[in-house]
């Protein structure tokens, strides 16, 4: 059902051709698939939604009728079976062709063609080419003796469509479309009878037969999950086998009254003992009927159980015929036992029972369980004990029948209630949350009655255990380890296998491309091309005729042949390529030495901390390096393109990673204490050295660096000369700020002579 439910969703989603109102619109779908067929009745509409009270695109299921064993590959292995036999009869002196499972493969091939043509056409010719022993075989078909191979098949399409309508509980003109679904729905005939089946005038077809099933349940899964948003749509789906619920009801003896069993306080326990009850009476009770909807739970309320006790669920009224039976399987499904209410009932000795409900719940996938089961006992505030009291003693003695109301209730749901008090029953179960293990206490609401009037519900949560029918036990587990092993290697070989294949198929394909190229062609002799092209072809035909059934073994072994062929040419393309490009690194490693050590060259020896040894001996490696790419590289040019090179890429970057190495030892090596502090000094002295600044004329310099005009200048010439005396004393401004800046460098010294050089070079 929960296909036929996909499908449904799909025609919503996807197509225009279903509009949600009010008025539901019923769509039966037809399905016609590979191994079965199928059909079920959908309503569309919008309902009232109960939490919320907005009205909400739902789709419910109906109705559903099935055949297991009626689909297009039973109508394909019998046209199949029909070619072979008219082989046989043109050739006879032929082996038999049913023994040549290739061969039988390509009749399966060519049967299904055959009938997708037909079913657009009056007749087709299947042919297949060598089909066996190197024979080719034409035959023509008609649709006539087409239909005639599934004659007896077709009286069968009816059934599940005339099942699906009978239990949707509609009549044929209720229903408003009929769409197929299904390869099998393509067949002329098939139509015709599915036609005949539904009343239909009619039959749609705007489903993608391919797809709709597939989307439908990535739209669902999509609507279950919190990173999409989709269109909102209820989906109901629909039970198709009844659930029932058996327990063993306790008949009292006569006189026996459990809502008048009370404590030495009065309070009505609802206990009895063992001698109060006659006789068990097995009650097998219908709770999930056919085609309610799910997923919903509902719940049993058990009234006359004072001590653990237990109750089975199954299926029950199929209404299968006695091969459908078969299939089914197993109608019981589990028992559940309730433990630990001998124990509860003793802890709420001083409470009223309610009884013992068991909440049972049918999930997405049609699966029943046990959610909870819980004891519900009633009590009263501290200041209405004594009312109570009263209240009790005054119904004992037929104050009022208000306890035979209640037994009668009570009775009620312990043997299963009608529909419509289920539906109740769900609704008020929907507003209750359970706790293991916890006890949790209600209060019914009541206008202008006092807190303290109100009466307390206790809930206790029991133990629950469940045993499952149906389920072979294993025992020994040993024998059913080993094959699992022996499956899981077999198919570890088959996917090691196919890779194995997969990667010789790809070498052979890339290697004949490689060839044709002009690189490939330089860098081989033409013996070397002759031999590897030979392989390559053989491997080719070893591939498409041979290698049916190898094992990956044996692909890995020839592939590591071919690459013995193949390795030297490859090799040489490989260097040719990359020679270049790690001859300039190589070179590009020399220049930075040769920087290096010019650097340390132009250093004071006194302010150098790298040792002569270190120098010598990067100096003798770039050096003994230039002498080897020198002469490799002349003795690489000798050579031709298709020899076997001298100048590798392998020696090429270790030369060039050893000297970067011993190079990148000497730059980031750390400076000495010693130096640090020689060159502070060095610094320090420069410093002082460069406070002083000559003063221009007419000017003299004081202590503080204060510029004062002399005295013979005259206020005139001051004027005159305002313009020049800026420009002198910005310049004049700007030299202590340079020679702050000039100490301020890291720049190692180099050799000058004089303060005045070492101070513009620091």
């Amino acid at each position: 059902a929960q296909i036929n439910l996909f499908k449904a969703v799909v025609s919503t989603q996807s197509t225009g051709n279903i509009e949600m109102v009010e008025k539901p619109l019923i769509v039966l779908f037809a399905t016609v698939g590979a191994q079965f067929t199928s059909a079920a009745v959908v309503s569309y509409g919008l309902q009232k939604d109960k939490t919320s009270g907005d009205k909400k695109a739902t789709v419910q299921i109906m109705g559903v009728g099935y055949d297991r064993n009626l689909g297009g590959f039973e109508m394909d292995m019998r046209l199949r079976d029909y070619l072979a036999a008219k082989f046989t009869e043109k050739y006879p002196k032929k082996s038999p062709i049913t023994k040549n499972k290739r061969a039988m493969s390509k009749l399966l091939k060519e049967a299904k063609k055959v009938k997708t043509v037909l079913s657009a056409n009056q007749d087709a010719r299947a042919q297949v080419e060598t089909l066996h022993e190197d024979t080719d075989f034409r035959l023509k078909i008609t649709r006539e003796e087409l239909e005639s191979l599934f004659a007896d098949l077709y009286p069968r399409i009816a059934a599940p469509f005339k099942d699906a309508i009978t239990t949707s509980g509609v009549s044929e003109k209720e229903i408003d479309q009929v769409v197929l679904f299904g390869g099998g729905t393509r067949v002329p005939r098939i139509q015709e009878e599915i036609k005949k089946a539904t009343g239909a005038s009619v039959l749609h077809k705007y489903i993608n037969t391919d797809e709709a099933a597939a989307m439908g349940s990535a739209f669902m899964a999509a609507t279950a999950s919190s990173v999409f948003r989709t269109k909102e749509i209820k989906l109901k789906d629909a039970n198709q086998f009844p659930f029932f619920v058996a327990f063993h009801k306790l008949i009292l003896n006569e006189g026996v009254d459990v809502t008048n069993k009370t404590n030495e306080a009065g309070v009505v326990t609802g206990l009895f003992h063992p001698g109060d009850v006659t006789e068990e009476k097995l009650v097998n009770k219908e709770l999930y009927y056919r085609n309610n909807a799910y997923p919903q739970k509902k719940a049993m309320t058990f009234t006359k159980f004072t001590d653990d006790f237990h109750f089975n669920v199954s299926y029950g009224n199929l209404g299968l015929e006695e091969k459908q039976a078969k299939e089914f399987g197993a109608e019981e499904l589990m028992r559940v036992n309730i433990e630990g209410v001998r124990d509860v009932f003793n802890q709420h000795h001083d409470k009223t029972s309610k009884g013992i409900k068991a909440h049972l719940l049918v999930d997405e996938s049609g699966m029943i369980t046990v959610d909870s089961v819980e004891a519900i006992f009633e009590t009263v505030p501290a200041n209405k004990t004594e009312a109570g009291w009263l209240d009790s003693v005054s119904n004992f003695f037929g104050g009022n029948d208000e306890g035979e109301k209640k037994e009668g209730e009570g009775e009620a749901k312990t043997e299963g209630t009608e529909k419509k008090e289920e539906g109740k029953e769900e609704k008020k179960e929907n507003n209750t949350t359970d706790a293991k293990n916890t006890t949790k206490t209600d209060t019914k609401k009541e206008k202008g009655e006092p807190k303290s009037d109100k009466p307390i519900i206790v809930r206790e949560n029991l133990k629950i255990k469940t045993i499952y029918f149906g389920i072979p036990n294993l025992g020994d587990t040993t024998v059913s380890r080993e094959k699992l092993a022996a499956l899981q290697k077999i198919d570890d070989e088959k996917r090691a296998t196919e890779e194995s294949r997969n990667k010789l198929e790809s070498f052979v394909i890339s290697m004949k491309d490689r060839l044709t190229s002009d690189i490939y062609v330089s860098a081989s002799t033409t013996e070397e091309m002759e031999k590897i092209q030979g392989a390559l072809e053989a491997e080719t035909n070893w591939i498409e005729e041979e290698s049916w059934g190898e094992t990956y073994k044996v692909f890995n072994e020839r592939l590591a042949k071919l690459e013995d062929y193949t390795d030297p040419v490859i090799n040489r393309v490989k260097e040719m390529k990359g020679r270049e490009a790690a001859v300039a690194d190589l070179k590009q490693a020399f220049n930075l030495t040769e920087q290096f050590l010019a650097k340390i060259a132009n250093q004071t020896e006194e302010l150098r901390y790298h040792t002569a040894v270190e120098l010598e001996q990067l100096e003798k490696l770039m050096n003994d390096t230039k002498v080897y790419l020198e002469e490799t590289s002349a003795a690489q040019d000798k050579l031709a393109q298709n020899q076997d090179p001298v100048l590798k890429l392998a020696d090429l970057v270790s030369k060039k990673t050893a000297l970067e190495r011993d190079l990148y030892y000497l730059v980031r090596k750390p400076i000495p204490q010693w130096y640090k502090e020689k060159l502070k000094k060095m610094m320090d002295d420069l410093k002082n050295n460069g406070t002083a600044t000559t003063a221009g004329e007419g000017e003299k310099v004081t202590n503080d660096d204060t510029i004062v005009e002399g005295e013979e200048t005259k206020e005139g010439e001051k004027k005159g000369e305002d313009g020049e005396s800026k420009k002198e004393e910005k310049k004049e401004e700007e030299q202590p700020k340079k020679k702050e800046e000039g100490v301020k460098s890291d720049d190692i010294p180099v050799k000058t002579e004089g303060d005045d050089s070492k101070k513009e070079e620091l």
